[in-house]
């Protein structure tokens, strides 16, 4: 088949251009002003220009408003489609109030207004919502799909479609209302349509996303859950199926949720897990779970979200999806609230509930957390949200998320429309209006009042650029499109047709706006768009897969429309090609053929015809790892994991949770290497076959402690057998010399059976044990981590070192500067035959001692110059390519959380009694332009320092303090002080004597690393690191993206993530220990026990 040829890029118009304004400044003089004046990337055109004349203009009365429809603010959405056939994309407006708005697009960016000629304005009295373009009949003329909401009565709320009739004498296409005829015509209270084929039978079918008009009471737990498992029609989200023309509520049958609690705003329609047919992802607004279901193949759904997800968003606005990492994965964007500012923050929004978060949770409800998530998808059915580490996860009250490559560079960016007519959240007016209500007798002329004298802030809308498949940069102002306002539905088209892809936005109360994009104009960029025929029902091809190839390097888009908030987007696909050309494309059409073209021509529409498609030649994906789990050892029924936030608010994670400490070792002499896990309060050993087997496991200690924290073998009394010492800890319960925090010491017989010694190890909260031979005298000393003393969070105590004297009698060293220990390790770095200690901890940079004359020498400044505090958690150290120098991994929190920092503005906490009650008062901030701003809420400042709240006597002054405006100069410089100065795990190669940073993948910052371990290799070794943190204080939320990543060495000496579906391993876990011996692996998950692998 030979692609036709539609349009092409003239390029050479574009360079006469350059060359004729670069003549024109030489002679007239302009260079100063072409410096001074950086043309964005967006350029509005006004309405003037275009005579796009549309406004969503609202009018709020006694009878409907904002209190009496929580969705008044929500706006419209919009269109955009070829409706006459031309070749220019036509837009379709919808206003919730007024009448809807048709324009043809007549080229130029002129457009030309035909709603009255053509019939499409809509119905009168009605409050409509989304719109939807699309060939309902496989005709090859698109029609409009029309959806209405709104407390008003079913009559009003019937859903309208606009059949195209074809054109009428002078080219205008006319419209007949069918939505009857067709079996659309529902009365619920929708907010947009989606159009795919969701049964593949070679048609398209329905997705009608609905909301419930009501607002419930979330913090009645029976209530919710009865509205959860209540079937409610108008309410929830249904699907019609497309039965020869005419469709029929399928939603029972097709295994989707029909629940009364239902707020939909955004959804996607995609082939999430790549089995060929497309998936749902349904998000809802408020506390209403989001879906992820799968689609069977037989027409039915299955919601995985739970299997899938680690955690979704709170409030779900628009949805969509696109692979921004080129990795031939779809990738999903869920969009909330959360201001990108510090001051909204605080004015807008209540402390952490924990009893409400662990209510939702055991009313059935996944983890939701109140910010955009960007789900990385990692192939295997499962996805890493990686929103903070990307840099997107704050942008206000947003609605239409849009993926496309804006600038042409062949990298997927992203907007976001944003803004809300009044500040709904107001902390300030909320209590105004509680005053109010409890005070006033309530009449609707005063309601009306009330919603006057809501705030109101206008806020602009965000651009992304995407700079390395990963992490995109705020290009917001640059690229023109930061003007504050309030925007709703947008879509993206090449509405000009110069090669890149321009903005439409349906404003709330202001003209919508077009943003005509320059890149073509300004840059040397290539593109190729791509226009596919399908058959006939399906004549955009509705979920085609569509790859291009630049020097082996994938671009892959999914044929989907309807995506955002309220509206679809074009149906040419649009490929930004950066300078370079395309080595072929491929087009997997719905019905599994194949359309390939070689070396197509850049800067041009091709129309590719599915009819010409071939059979496709079926491809194994193949695994580079085979990981096999071979059993799992739990210690019985889980910890309920207490509430650690009601003792200290301001933890950062709960210092409850249950840990699992593994080690190798021979404790029973049989040479056979055993592995030591201590879980919970239970000391065991199992065989390399027990996990699995049952098979010579053997308990070895109970303890009245809270919590087991670490352990060691070692030869403590020169007998030559291995000995046991168990560090004990924990929090909840515990006060600061609870004498079940004794760390104690069990002597082997020599067959694996212990007693305990009476050596004293004094009382403190004990968090690691490393075995050290630290004068090189041939015993085994010990040294000993500090953690946090329990109740007085982030208060700490000195490390020890204990000096084996022989026959088990040993000898403190305190170490004063030593203290928040997680891990440490020993190497003799300067090879004089004594080890090193390695020590990482958190609030403090990573330790390396030495012992010499008799005194503990801190040499870190020697060995790793310039270190930086962290939160530390993990390490390794060793000769990973065998070449004489060890390498140094540190694992660290990780770049995908809330907070955020460098060493000229650390994230710092302030502890002390200030209020001289007893306890430790800790406050945490962060930086913001250089200056120090609390982490903390006014609600919890007042919660924990009460005289404070005097100095803030509303939440519009406290979103303005600054540290020193509420602690006074003298509580500055009474307060203990400690920081962290970096977030990132880091690499290191010894050379010379000193640490030289390695670079990492940067998904390795995707959660914090709790875990390392060096699996033998052909080249070497790879690296398995694993981790998470899924007991986060709430504000910071779960950190659980690490699914077990694996790291191997490519030929150019560089470490590689290999992506989860080719490791063949999945441990989304909150994962404390590994350990293991040959091709064995033991890994440890808190609560949950111990697992057995094979690779």
């Amino acid at each position: 088949m030979n692609p036709q040829l539609i349009f092409t890029n003239n390029k050479v118009v574009k360079s006469l251009q350059v060359i004729a304004l670069g003549a024109v400044c030489l002679f007239a003089g302009c260079q100063e002003k072409i410096e001074d004046a950086t043309p964005t990337l967006f350029e509005e055109v006004s309405p003037d220009s275009t005579h796009l004349t549309f406004a969503n203009q609202i009018q709020e009365t006694e009878a409907a408003n904002i209190l009496t429809y929580q969705y008044f603010y929500n706006g419209g959405g919009v269109a955009v489609g070829d409706l006459n056939n031309d070749g220019w994309e036509d837009l379709y407006f919808t206003a919730n109030q007024g009448q809807n708005k048709l324009f043809l697009n007549q080229g130029n960016l002129k457009f030309r207004d035909i709603t009255l000629a053509t019939g499409t304005g809509g119905r009168d009295n009605s409050w409509t919502t989304g719109t939807a373009i699309v060939d309902i009949n496989g005709d090859g003329l698109k029609d409009i799909y029309v959806c209405y909401s709104g407390d008003l009565p079913e009559e009003l709320r019937r859903n309208q479609l606009f059949v195209n009739q074809g054109l009428d004498g002078q080219g205008i296409p006319f419209f007949k209302e069918m939505a009857g005829d067709y079996g659309l015509d529902d009365t619920g209270f929708s907010t947009s349509a989606y159009f795919s084929d969701l049964d593949l039978d070679g048609d398209l079918d329905m997705l009608l996303l609905n909301h419930n008009p009501k607002l419930f009471n979330y913090l009645n737990i029976n209530a919710f859950e009865t509205m959860l498992n209540s079937a409610d029609s108008m309410s929830s989200t249904k699907i019609y199926r497309n039965d020869n023309g005419v469709f029929k509520n399928a939603t029972k049958e097709s295994g989707l949720t029909e629940t009364g609690l239902s707020y939909g705003l955004g959804a996607s329609i995609a082939d999430f897990n790549g089995d060929g047919f497309p998936d749902i992802y349904l998000g809802n607004d408020y506390s209403a779970p989001d879906y992820l279901y799968i689609n069977q193949g037989d027409g039915t759904f299955v919601n995985q979200v739970k299997e899938a997800i680690g955690h979704t968003s709170l409030y779900t606005m628009g949805v969509d999806a696109a692979d921004i990492n080129r990795d031939g994965k779809l990738d999903l964007i869920s969009l909330d609230m959360l201001p990108e500012d510090n001051a909204r923050q605080k004015l807008l929004f209540t402390p952490e509930n924990y009893e409400h978060y662990n209510l939702f949770l055991e009313a059935g409800l996944h983890h939701q957390l109140m910010r955009n998530m960007l789900q990385l998808n990692n192939g295997d059915g499962t996805f890493s949200e990686i929103g903070q580490l990307a840099g997107i996860s704050a942008t206000d009250w947003s609605w239409a998320p849009l993926f496309a490559d804006f600038d042409n560079d062949g990298f997927t960016d992203l907007f976001v429309s944003n803004g809300f007519l009044k500040d709904f959240t107001n902390l300030d007016f909320i209590n105004y209006r509680n005053e109010y209500l409890q005070n006033t007798k309530v009449t609707a002329k005063g309601i009306n009042e009330l919603i006057k004298k809501m705030p109101a802030t206008k806020v602009g809308n965000y651009g992304f650029r995407n700079i390395n498949g990963i992490q995109f940069e705020n290009q917001s102002e640059s690229w023109g499109l930061n003007n504050p306002g309030n925007s709703n539905g947008a879509v993206y088209a090449d509405l000009d047709q110069d090669g890149d892809l321009d903005l439409v936005i349906n404003n709330l109360n202001e003209p919508a706006q077009i943003f005509k994009n320059r890149t073509s104009e300004t840059s040397n960029s290539n593109y190729i768009q791509l226009r596919l025929k399908g058959l006939e029902g399906n004549s955009d091809g509705v979920g085609a897969k569509v790859s291009v190839y630049q020097n082996g390097q994938l671009n892959y888009q999914e044929q989907q429309i309807y995506k955002g908030y309220q509206g679809n987007v074009s149906a040419v696909l649009h490929f930004g090609l950066g300078e370079g050309k395309v080595d072929s494309l491929e087009v997997r059409w719905k019905n599994r053929k194949i359309t390939r073209i070689k070396n197509p021509e850049v800067n041009q529409v091709l129309e590719l015809i599915e009819a010409d498609a071939v059979n496709e030649v079926s491809e194994e994906n193949l695994k580079l790892y085979k990981f096999t789990q071979l059993g799992q050892y739990t210690n019985g029924s889980k910890a309920v994991l207490p509430n650690d936030f009601k003792r200290q608010s301001q933890l950062l994670y709960s210092l409850s949770q249950e840990k699992v400490s593994l080690i190798e070792a021979d404790l029973n002499g049989d040479r056979e290497s055993e592995v030591i896990i201590a879980n919970g309060t239970t000391v065991i050993s199992v065989s390399k076959e027990g996990i699995s087997t049952g098979k010579n496991n053997y308990q070895i200690y109970t303890s009245d402690s809270p919590t087991i924290t670490s352990i060691t073998a070692f030869d403590a009394d020169g007998d030559s057998d291995l000995d046991l010492y168990v560090a004990k800890g924990g929090y909840f319960d515990l006060d600061e010399r609870d004498s079940r925090q004794q760390d104690v010491l069990l002597i082997n017989d020599g067959k694996g059976v212990f007693t305990e010694s009476k050596m004293d190890f004094g009382v403190l909260p004990s968090e690691n044990v490393t075995a050290w031979d630290a004068n090189g005298d041939g015993l085994d000393d010990l040294f000993v981590g500090s953690g946090y003393v329990p109740g007085r969070w982030p208060q700490s105590v000195p490390s020890q070192v204990w000096i084996n004297g022989g026959k088990g009698v040993f000898t403190p060293i305190s170490l004063e500067n030593i203290s928040r220990v997680k891990a440490s390790q020993t190497y003799d770095l300067d090879q004089d035959g004594l080890d090193e200690l390695i020590v990482a901890s958190e609030f403090d940079r990573i330790r390396i001692l030495s012992l010499i004359d008799g005194k503990i020498q801190d040499r870190s400044e020697e060995f790793l110059p310039g270190g930086k505090s962290g939160l530390w958690s993990s390490i390794l150290i060793q000769d990973l390519d065998e070449d004489g120098n060890p390498e140094l991994l540190s694992g660290n929190w990780g770049l995908n959380s809330r907070l955020q920092t460098d060493a000229n503005n650390p994230v710092r906490i302030y502890f002390e009694d200030f209020d001289t009650n007893g306890s430790i008062d800790p406050l945490m901030t962060f930086p913001v332009m250089g200056e120090e701003y609390p982490f903390f809420s006014r609600d919890e400042l007042a919660a924990q320092l009460y005289k404070k709240k005097a100095l803030f006597p509303t939440h519009e002054k406290f979103s303005k303090a600054k540290i020193q405006d509420i602690l006074t100069p003298q509580e500055l410089e009474k307060a203990r002080k400690i920081e962290v100065q970096t977030l990132e795990t880091k690499m290191y190669t010894l050379r010379n004597g000193v640490f030289e940073e390695v670079s990492l993948p940067i998904l390795v910052q995707s959660s914090p690393i709790q875990a390392i371990a060096a699996l033998k290799s052909a080249q070497g070794f790879d690296l398995l690191l694993l981790g998470n943190q899924e007991n986060a204080r709430l504000k910071i939320g779960r950190l659980d993206a690490n699914p077990g990543w694996l790291l191997h060495k490519n030929s150019q000496g560089k470490w590689d993530l290999v992506e989860p579906n080719k490791a063949g391993i999945q441990l989304r876990s909150n994962i404390s220990a590994v350990v293991t011996i040959g091709n064995l692996i033991w890994i440890g998950v808190p609560n949950d026990g111990v697992f057995k692998y094979a690779y």
